[in-house]
């Protein structure tokens, strides 16, 4: 029973001996557990910004609701940047902007935007008002 266990003791530190330096480097090296480095991937191109949208209105005028937009085109070569002003009743399309809901009391609208859906109000999305400077008051009259 000594002589055998004498045996499998000089055995393995036999398998053992071609690994130089650390005891655990043989383990490392056979890579048990599959692992492979990172793959790269190619990030693509970014994506194409979305057009901006701003409502300037909501109307019932006609007899059917109807939202007044302002679009804000980005560029497409050989075409510049534009602003496209529209009105359009739900259901209806201009370029990649698809009124899908108007809500005359809540004074907001659903859009579909090149694929994204977004409501927007006018209270929050709406145009902003240019506040001018109050009027200058009237000049002094010099003393005489």
């Amino acid at each position: 029973m000594l002589l055998s266990t004498l045996l499998l003791s000089l055995g393995s530190t036999a398998l053992f001996a071609d690994t130089p330096g650390h005891s655990y480097v043989g383990i490392a090296g056979s890579n048990v557990f599959r692992l492979r480095p990172p793959s790269r991937q190619d990030p693509g191109p970014p994506p194409a910004p979305l057009p901006g949208v701003t409502p300037n209105g909501i109307t019932t005028i006609l007899g059917d609701k109807r939202v007044l937009l302002k679009l804000h085109l980005p560029a497409r070569p050989p075409e510049p940047a534009k602003e496209v002003s529209c009105i359009l009743a739900a259901g209806q399309r201009e370029g990649p902007i698809e009124v899908l809901a108007i809500d005359e009391t809540t004074g907001s609208v659903k859009l579909n935007n090149s694929g994204t859906v977004m409501v927007l109000t006018l209270a929050k999305d709406g145009p902003r008002l240019q506040t001018a400077p109050p009027p200058a008051g009237p000049l002094p009259r010099p003393m005489q």
